[in-house]
């Protein structure tokens, strides 16, 4: 088995930060929370909100952070999911 393969095995994520970007995107679209009111309310810019609202990209560890403080929502669905 080459190196690269190996690699590749051994570090598989389990849970991708796509991932984790594609459920919060879909909490807040069922809050109605479109890609402007996100990026006012967590003071960033819209395109970057565009980004990972309707594209395949994942949200930064800071977009998280100001997320979980803004949204009472995402913070609740974060801390049960690490308590699991």
């Amino acid at each position: 088995m080459s190196r690269e393969i190996l690699w590749q095995i051994c570090h598989k994520n389990e849970f991708s930060n796509c991932d984790l970007t594609k459920n919060i995107v879909n909490m807040l679209r069922e809050q109605g929370i479109t890609t402007k009111q996100a990026a006012r309310d967590l003071n960033i810019p819209v395109e970057r909100a565009r980004n990972w609202y309707y594209r395949d990209t994942g949200m930064t560890a800071l977009d998280l952070l100001r997320m979980m403080q803004e949204y009472k929502f995402v913070r609740q669905a974060v801390e049960s999911s690490l308590s699991l």
